[in-house]
């Protein structure tokens, strides 16, 4: 069977589920990483603000280095992301904000990613697609979850895709709590990972701060909606290290975090959930 694991941003699949990456692979499953939003901005139309994170030649290397270490093939769509897009974002923490007002229309990409996902089940009828939740609210995540949801449901999928919780679901109970998906994932163990470190609890309380429009269901028709969702853990126990050593080859993201602090965040998570990756799946009602 063929594993495609879309990635919004050129690291977002193995922060969220690099240990079922190289799980799979180990198994002998292909694996192929699909990276949407990788086109290099014109960084003179862009504010220096907005520039660490706009270096997609670096960027590209890491990630091509990373997925090579887990042995799975990648592709890069050379989608624009939300921040360099005009019309500009004023700063880089609006990212996290959804105009509901506006609905599904200012997600531009959703057919191009429809488009891809087609060509996909064109060439492997039998792929099972691993999509973001969108939790946390970045537009680049929730666009890739509209873009999947839309077409597993139109095109009766249902056992083609698990949706798996984004890095920001993981790390913090609060901001998972602001996805509408957020209760099927009831929080086990009494160390919260967003309290692993006084750093990663000031950055998860920071990027909570800066959530915005985050009910995903008002722009939704209601047959997107009628879904039953369960869930399903992933145990990825003998590749924690192995996941978290792939995730350093990022080494330009990395370093806004620090390596102890990824390392101790995700040790919580693993004590919480005996080592496993989450991921919800959908059901017909």
């Amino acid at each position: 069977m063929q594993h495609i694991f879309l990635s919004p941003h050129l690291d977002d699949a193995v922060a969220s589920c690099g240990g079922t990456i190289a799980k799979l692979v180990y198994e002998r499953e292909d694996v192929l990483v699909v990276t949407v939003y990788t086109r290099q901005p014109d960084l003179k139309s862009i504010s220096k603000k907005f520039h660490k994170f706009a270096f997609y030649d670096q960027r590209k290397k890491e990630d091509q280095k990373a997925l090579d270490k887990l042995s799975a093939d990648y592709k890069w769509l050379d989608i624009e992301e939300r921040a360099y897009r005009t019309p500009l974002i004023k700063k880089p923490t609006d990212v996290f904000k959804i105009n509901l007002s506006e609905g599904l229309k200012q997600f531009l990409n959703i057919s191009e990613i429809q488009a891809e996902l087609e060509k996909i089940f064109e060439k492997y009828p039998k792929s099972k697609i691993y999509a973001p939740l969108g939790i946390g609210n970045h537009f680049d995540h929730v666009e890739v979850f509209l873009a999947s949801l839309m077409y597993m449901v139109n095109n009766a999928l249902f056992d083609n895709f698990l949706f798996y919780v984004d890095f920001y679901g993981i790390t913090s109970t609060k901001i998972r709590k602001k996805h509408y998906l957020g209760n099927k994932i009831i929080t086990r163990g009494t160390k919260k990972p967003e309290k692993s470190s006084i750093k990663w609890y000031i950055i998860t309380s920071v990027v909570n701060s800066m959530i915005s429009g985050h009910s995903i269901e008002q722009i939704l028709p209601s047959k997107y909606l009628d879904i039953e969702w369960e869930l399903k853990t992933n145990s990825i126990k003998g590749y924690e290290k192995l996941k978290l050593s792939t995730l350093e080859c990022y080494e330009s993201q990395v370093k806004h975090f620090g390596t102890k602090t990824l390392e101790k965040f995700f040790n919580r998570h693993y004590r919480n959930w005996d080592s496993s990756e989450l991921f919800l799946f959908a059901k017909v009602v």
